[in-house]
């Protein structure tokens, strides 16, 4: 093979490469557009909660703040969050929590005791069996906060650790 014969192949390689990457970064940016247009009002969702019944989005409550946490009982940043919100829950009573998370129920049960957030009236606790959450609405860490209004419209997502002042902040911006 001669030079100009091996320059054209390494050329249309390059082109190819970077037209496939281009395609990549195209298709993943629409996936991630309509992810992130599907979680615009909270999406439907079906998750048991911690007596084994049906928790769907027609069971949240109509025209209150809607916070759902994405949480791990052995994550330090969630503990701290948990705490927060545990010390600050008088601020809460007119915001539903919605906690969630793929571990057993017993754990769910155990930290949800711990940080005496159990048998709240606002507050509910899920156990996401099929790993769901993390699909419908984009959660990509743990914690993974997501905030909506009491519209049900998307006011915030968060990555990592927020303090119930900081989702409170979010919340009376939107008053």
């Amino acid at each position: 093979m001669n030079k100009k014969t091996l320059k054209i192949v390494v050329v249309i390689t390059i082109l190819l490469v970077i037209s496939f990457l281009g395609y990549q970064v195209a298709t993943k940016a629409k996936e991630k557009n309509a992810i992130a247009n599907s979680i615009i009002n909270v999406p439907e969702f079906s998750f048991k909660t911690l007596d084994s019944i049906v928790f769907t989005s027609s069971s949240l409550y109509p025209n209150l703040p809607i916070v759902f946490l994405y949480f791990n009982s052995e994550c330090e940043y969630c503990q701290y969050e948990a705490q927060s919100i545990s010390e600050n829950i008088d601020e809460f009573k007119d915001i539903q929590l919605v906690f969630v998370s793929t571990e057993s129920i017993e754990k769910i049960i155990a930290f949800s005791k711990q940080y005496n957030l159990i048998d709240k009236e606002n507050i509910i606790f899920l156990n996401d069996t099929k790993d769901e959450f993390s699909k419908i609405f984009n959660a990509s860490s743990i914690p993974f906060t997501l905030i909506y209004d009491k519209k049900q419209q998307l006011i915030k997502t968060h990555k990592g650790q927020l303090n119930a002042v900081g989702i409170l902040r979010i919340i009376n911006e939107q008053k």
